[in-house]
Formats: structure tokens, C-alpha cells, sequence
């Protein structure tokens, strides 16, 4: 295993084994519960390529935002139970979201001071690529 280190965060090595970064095959799956085959599936190299540029979070976000807009522009959809359901299923989502964002900010927060700390020459070409 070899350690890569990203251009844009020089500090932060990739520790990730070599086997992680191979392509699937048919029979893919998400977290052992999505499996996707021939039988369940009419193209599942289509819907690997699919899901690799824009994953079944987005493709399902996209939809919720789209019905939280028709709720509002057509009000009488949003008294339907099931608009209701998933309206505060993308607000859940939404606190979710906002939580992750501040507690990745704070993680940054926290590593960039270390950096600071431990590593003069890194902080200062750091702040240095922060110019340009």
C-alpha cells in the first residue's frame, strides 16, 4: 500500500488500498443491501455508469427538491399526506445535512490549526496557494 499525497491538501496522505480503487462487475452492490445483476436489472453497466456520475443520493434529492417545489407552487399538493411525508423527510434531510457541514467545518477548523502548529513550511505554502 503507498501513501498518495493530494496536491491540494498536502498533509493528508491516501491510505486507501489498491483493491479499493477497481472497477465493479456485474453484481455490484451498495452496503450488502442494492444488488444489482442481469436479473434485476436490463443494463446494469449503464446504471454502474449511471451511478457513478451521479449517485442514487442526487438522483433521490433531485426528486425531493422537485416536489418541494410543486408543493409550493401548487398548494393543494402539499396537503396530500404523502407530499406532507416527504416534505419533512427533505427537511430531516436538510438538518442532517446542515449538521454534517458544520461539524466538517470544525474537523478543517481543528486540522488546519494542527497543521499551523506542527508544520510552518506546509501552513505557510498553503496560505501562500491561498493567494493565487
Amino acid at each position: 500500500m503507498s501513501a498518495v499525497i493530494s496536491p491540494s491538501w498536502p498533509w493528508t496522505p491516501n491510505l486507501a488500498p489498491e483493491w479499493l480503487r477497481q472497477s465493479f462487475n456485474n453484481g455490484w452492490t451498495f452496503g450488502n443491501v442494492i444488488q444489482v445483476t442481469n436479473q434485476n436489472s436490463s443494463a446494469p453497466e449503464v446504471e454502474r455508469e449511471v451511478v457513478g456520475e451521479h449517485s442514487y443520493g442526487r438522483q433521490l434529492g433531485r426528486l425531493m427538491d422537485a416536489v418541494v417545489a410543486i408543493s409550493e407552487a401548487v398548494p393543494a399538493a402539499a396537503k396530500d399526506v404523502r407530499v406532507k411525508e416527504l416534505l419533512a423527510l427533505a427537511k430531516d434531510i436538510d438538518r442532517i445535512k446542515l449538521e454534517a457541514q458544520q461539524k466538517r467545518s470544525v474537523e478543517l477548523l481543528q486540522e488546519l490549526q494542527a497543521l499551523k502548529r506542527s508544520d510552518k513550511q506546509a501552513w505557510a505554502k498553503l496560505m501562500k496557494s491561498l493567494d493565487g
